[in-house]
């Protein structure tokens, strides 16, 4: 993958890619990147982040979801290699085996432009 693709998502969501380090206090955001088209120089990815929370409810969760989603939904960004573009998408409460924890998991769609 791409490090100014991965750095750029990074910055922009404020989420760790992949998986976060151990003693990340709770709650905090997790991405993957996934290509699932590529058109005519644009590369469409589903961009899945998943707020991780260790509280009752799934309101903290939510609420940082809540927030991630008004930052990217419509969002167009661009750096020196690449124009972005976000749109929300699928979003949903997932459970855990482990019952304190707490997931809110959503995938935006993820348009990519490289310049050249």
């Amino acid at each position: 993958m791409n490090v100014g693709l991965k750095g750029t998502v990074e910055t922009l969501t404020g989420a760790f890619y992949e998986e976060a380090p151990e003693d990340t206090p709770y709650p905090y955001l997790v991405f993957t990147m996934k290509r699932i088209s590529e058109n005519g120089g644009m590369q469409t990815y589903i961009l899945e982040v998943n707020a991780w929370d260790q509280h009752d409810f799934y309101s903290r969760a939510e609420s940082l979801m809540d927030e991630l989603e008004g930052e990217l939904h419509q969002r167009i960004h661009m750096t020196d290699e690449f124009l972005f573009r976000f749109f929300r998408g699928e979003r949903q409460n997932l459970p855990d085996t482990d019952k304190s924890i707490r997931r809110v998991r959503e995938q935006f769609e993820m348009q990519v432009y490289e310049k050249v």
